[in-house]
């Protein structure tokens, strides 16, 4: 989740914040690339790849792209009915100019956000809408900003998926109308030859609302972004390979996308899974929510930068969608609905954040009264006291932690140690025993002086090396010389 300045409480930022292009060689190395595709006879066998035709450049799409940028939010009419194979079906596709940067002008933008790399290629951007399928299975359409490289580093090329961090539910928000919420996260894929998509998640930015820390709804929406961009493309421009990455909410989408994407499929091979300060909830507790509900007379800012904030953002979400329009506010205390609606539909998550300290100086200002001591009562087993829609509410919490995948992708954690948004000892080091204790060792390196907001550019190079082996079936780098996460609380 992205910081806020908070009035005279925080001053911290929260980042829960067919072409004839030459193919490219990488930068520095001589050699193949290491990241180079699988040889035919192998990638051929690879779910979904099209390795086994002639490669084709991947920087620009194979059919017209000439939707309005604003049009892409709105749902054509006439599709038909919604099956699975229609997942990630292209539907909207929009030209935008303000993603094109020739490598001189890319790498100085992500140079301006501490991001020191070797810069390959110039980018193309487009916004697309495609379908995609909410938790519960019904028919949805996901936005998505997608950066085309225009020197590859090598044909066909892997897909990169980019799983944005909380950003707010208002549909102003969506990362696809403003790239200055993912630029640090995925704009350094695409300016060293990668094909890149970062889907908004379904209901953030056209129809509905989105699933905020639904594991399943955010996981299908990322997931079927790589059929999306597989179809935006020429056959032969993609293979099957694909990593995954994310910071923050997005660190825990890419973690689900992990779990997942065995039974539900990505149209190609996970290879690879990089999550930055992961907010991925795995226990009931996650992000202090058991505290906040115990304890209704603590002050909002006792929360300190997050965790209030994800409480509003999630019950809104799962009330949304849950029960449908009109029942959004239901968690919230009717005498203070109105305000919190109004703020959480209309701000961005960082004056969303000022907003509710500002304003709702009570933890107890967040939750109706009724549906608070209900959840307590759904949790401490009582059976009787545990009443809807605090049952149903809980229940979901529960179904919500996911088993991640002991067969599937490796994963890389990457952690701040002095992260106040996503603690190391409440988050990341839980997240990392949840994984080892299924039998997905991660590799966890930290930055000692990191924070939420500096991750991503202070562990970007040590990324792209992962990546870049883990891609080419070669033995990825370790960590330099970190500090361990401490012991899980």
């Amino acid at each position: 989740m992205r910081a806020w300045p908070v009035g005279l409480f925080a001053v911290l930022c929260w980042c829960c914040g067919g072409g004839t292009a030459p193919v490219g060689e990488d930068a520095g190395d001589d050699a193949a690339p290491a990241d180079a595709a699988p040889a035919p006879e192998a990638a051929a066998d690879d779910a979904g790849a099209d390795a086994a035709l002639p490669p084709q450049p991947a920087d620009v799409p194979a059919g017209p792209c000439a939707d309005a940028p604003d049009d892409v939010y709105v749902e054509p009419s006439g599709l038909p009915p919604f099956t699975p194979d229609r997942r990630g079906d292209v539907v909207r596709c929009a030209r935008l100019a303000d993603g094109d940067y020739s490598a001189d002008d890319g790498e100085a933008v992500i140079n301006g956000k501490g991001i020191w790399i070797t810069v390959t290629s110039g980018t193309h951007a487009y916004r697309i809408a495609y379908r995609t399928q909410r938790s519960d299975g019904t028919a949805a359409i996901s936005s998505a900003r997608v950066y085309l490289p225009e020197t590859q580093r090598s044909l066909p090329l892997p897909i990169i998926l980019i799983a944005h961090p909380t950003v707010g539910l208002a549909d102003a928000c969506a990362p696809s109308r403003d790239e200055t919420w993912i630029q640090d996260l995925a704009l350094p894929w695409a300016l060293v030859g990668y094909a890149v998509i970062i889907p908004d998640f379904a209901g953030l930015g056209g129809a509905g609302v989105q699933g905020y820390l639904d594991n399943r709804d955010t996981a299908y929406s990322l997931l079927d972004g790589a059929r999306a961009l597989r179809k935006l493309l020429k056959p032969g421009a993609l293979d099957a390979r694909v990593v995954v990455a994310g910071h923050s909410q997005g660190g825990g989408v890419a973690l689900s996308a992990q779990a997942l994407a065995r039974d539900y499929g990505l149209d190609g091979e996970l290879r690879g899974v990089i999550a930055y300060a992961p907010e991925w909830p795995i226990r009931l507790d996650s992000f202090g929510y058991l505290d906040i509900l115990g304890d209704p007379t603590a002050l909002t800012i006792s929360t300190w930068i997050s965790k209030s904030v994800v409480m509003v953002l999630r019950q809104y979400a799962w009330f949304a969608n849950a029960y449908g329009p009109g029942h959004e506010a239901d968690a919230f205390r009717a005498d203070l609905r109105a305000g919190l609606t109004a703020a959480v539909e209309s701000q961005c998550e960082t004056l969303l954040g000022g907003w509710v300290q500002a304003n709702q100086p009570y933890l107890g200002d967040l939750i109706d009264e009724p549906l608070r001591v209900a959840l307590l009562a759904c949790v401490a087993g009582d059976d009787a006291g545990c009443t809807e829609p605090a049952r149903s509410y809980y229940e979901f919490l529960l179904q919500n932690v996911l088993t991640p995948d002991p067969g599937g992708a490796p994963v890389l954690l990457l952690q701040g140690l002095m992260d106040s948004v996503m603690p190391p000892a409440e988050e990341a080091a839980c997240v990392a025993d949840r994984l080892t204790a299924a039998g997905v060792t991660p590799l966890v390196c930290t930055d000692p002086v990191g924070l939420h907001t500096t991750i991503v550019a202070s562990k970007t190079e040590l990324a792209l090396d992962w990546a870049a082996a883990v891609l080419a079936g070669t033995t990825p780098p370790g960590c330099p010389d970190d500090l361990d996460l401490p012991d899980c609380t």
